[in-house]
């Protein structure tokens, strides 16, 4: 598999699968107002926390790269941004969801340009 060079504006955020119950990391590079998710990575909290992936706030669009791998635990390259804790969650077709990381219930809906916090990688 090729790898994505990145930028020197590349970083990291938390994002959750719901299917395994577990955070990963993905690595954002910006590109204007496009979000490009470049690679993917299990991590645990305290350990993505430690390293500042909460620290950085930009907003945009999410673009997946060609070479992006998906989630490391089910696979996709979808997701969905909570409306209330902001949290990337795997997203798999759904109408309805759940986020993982409050608990908040509703219907998706689509969106132009979202806002992340992340950190260094």
């Amino acid at each position: 598999m090729d790898i994505t060079k990145l930028s020197k504006d590349a970083f990291a955020i938390v994002a959750e699968c719901p299917e395994a119950k577990k955070p990963y990391g993905v690595t954002v590079d910006p590109d204007g107002s496009e979000l490009h998710f470049v690679w993917s990575f299990k991590i645990d909290r305290t350990k993505a926390k430690r390293e500042g992936f909460d620290q950085k706030h930009i907003r945009g669009g999410i673009v997946t790269d060609k070479n992006f791998p998906g989630c490391p635990y089910c696979g996709t390259k979808q997701f969905y941004v909570c409306g209330n804790c902001n949290s990337v969650v795997c997203y798999h077709g759904q109408k309805q969801v759940t986020c993982p990381s409050c608990g908040q219930h509703g219907e998706i809906q689509m969106v132009e340009s979202i806002d992340l916090r992340g950190g260094g990688y």
